[in-house]
């Protein structure tokens, strides 16, 4: 039995260590899953570093840091978080020189593929642009494709460029 009873005794001290320390749980943060998957947001300014990202096609690959020529068929990716109500805005340029000889360019605004509007610039000079989009052409929370068609196009007699405007900011706002 006095082997027992020393078992029982080692048993005993071994349950009598103090508990650990208490901890509380870490802060609890929000999901990120309303930060972009992209390099990309919902607009653009063409004095942002990251301006390449949002150019699908047809946009000057340079500019003066301000500003870049888009040409026949430009089209610009954003990446819309999920708001109930959405804005397409513009801002652009038709130059003095080029509507001279074009006169009223119209801007055919798609989103998606879908047309939105079909703008008529009758002026040259700097210009602001603005439509609510209707529900369902945008894809909340992923990439939306923006295509703006202007026509009619300047074409430089010297090396045949196709210009259709000059493009300073454009994207989605509330």
């Amino acid at each position: 039995m006095p082997r027992s009873l020393t078992f029982l005794a080692l048993v005993v001290c071994a349950g009598c260590a103090p508990a650990p320390d208490a901890f509380p749980p870490p802060p609890q943060r929000a999901p990120l899953t309303a930060l972009p998957p992209t390099p990309f947001s919902y607009f653009l300014s063409m004095a942002d570093p990251h301006a390449g990202a949002y150019l699908v096609q047809d946009v000057a690959a340079q500019g003066t840091g301000t500003w870049r020529w888009a040409f026949a068929h430009p089209v610009l990716r954003f990446w819309v978080p999920a708001f109930p109500r959405l804005r397409f805005v513009l801002d652009y340029s038709l130059p003095e020189r080029t509507f001279r000889e074009t006169g009223p360019v119209t801007l055919t605004i798609r989103v998606n593929g879908e047309l939105l509007d079909r703008h008529l610039a009758d002026v040259p000079g700097e210009q602001h642009y603005g439509r609510e989009v209707p529900a369902g052409l945008i894809r909340p929370a992923a990439v939306n494709l923006v295509a703006i068609d202007p026509e009619p196009v300047w074409v430089s007699p010297s090396d045949h460029a196709r210009l259709g405007f000059i493009l300073s900011r454009a994207g989605f706002a509330e």
